[in-house]
């Protein structure tokens, strides 16, 4: 089964961060919303990207952005 994964830039430090994407709320979250203590990641959706499943030659993973 192929993993569901999503990156984006974080807004307030411009840093990278993968999770799984709210795209209603503009954030990124590290597990299935299911606890309150989950963390989210607000982003800017322009940079938001879906995994392809695929790694490059020094096992990178490869996003795609939409």
């Amino acid at each position: 089964m192929r993993e569901i994964l999503f990156r984006g830039k974080k807004v307030i430090d411009l840093e990278w961060v993968e999770g799984f994407y709210l795209r209603e709320a503009g954030h990124l979250i590290k597990e299935l919303p299911s606890a309150v203590t989950t963390p989210t990641h607000l982003v800017y959706a322009e940079t938001v990207g879906q995994y392809t499943g695929l790694c490059d030659k020094n096992g990178k993973k490869v996003f795609i952005e939409r």
